[in-house]
């Protein structure tokens, strides 16, 4: 498979397991979305990834200190896998699948749903991104408390950074100065870097 490939498979397979999951901003660990006989090299994995989350069709968070890579699906990711993706490879592995209902529509049997209108989208797009944001928050403040390397007075700042960052997303109109001081701070600390890196990334995009 070339990366794009590889890319389009697994966005077709997070996709679905985004249709069964109870609310549209789940986050999926990477070795639960390729099952073990779909596990590729792991610097293949890595740059479809990567190709992925610089188009925004994914999201991506690590919250481990062993390495593990956790991934979420954006609306602009489902509305790819939708569309049948570009390379063929989504309609392949959509083919014996009946109940992949959204994504496995032949792309020239059904019209493209016009009666989205761009505000609907542009707030179910900050919706998505707000719930991604407080759950990478949480994950932050659960990784704080498990990491016995921070001092017990450093910890408690960040917590506080952490604390101070939510009231900032609750605020309708949001310090920029403040937000980039706050990220800055958190994304000094290694076991919550990988977090910060993908909260971020959100930040820039929706909330900027």
């Amino acid at each position: 498979m070339t990366t794009e490939e590889l890319a389009e498979f697994f966005l077709a397979r997070l996709y679905e397991l985004a249709e069964e999951a109870p609310h549209p901003n789940f986050l999926f660990s990477v070795e639960n979305v390729l099952r073990k006989s779909e596990m590729t090299g792991r610097e293949e994995l890595q740059k479809a990834l990567d190709y992925l989350g610089e188009r925004g069709f994914i999201i991506l968070a690590s919250d481990d200190r062993v390495g593990g890579m956790s991934a979420g699906i954006t609306l602009d990711g489902s509305t790819f896998v939708e569309k049948g993706g570009g390379t063929g490879t989504i309609e392949s592995y959509c083919r014996p699948r009946q109940t992949f209902s959204k994504a496995c529509f032949a792309p020239s049997s059904l019209p493209i749903n016009h009666e989205r209108t761009l505000a609907a989208k542009e707030e179910q797009d900050f919706l998505y991104a707000r719930r991604a944001v407080e759950a990478l928050l949480e994950d932050i403040e659960d990784a704080l408390k498990k990491d016995d390397t921070v001092a017990a007075e450093v910890k408690s700042d960040l917590l506080s950074d952490v604390a101070t960052f939510k009231i900032q997303m609750d605020r309708n109109v949001k310090s920029g100065q403040i937000i980039d001081v706050l990220l800055d701070h958190l994304s000094r600390t290694p076991s919550i870097a990988p977090l910060v890196t993908g909260l971020t990334h959100i930040v820039d995009i929706y909330f900027r």
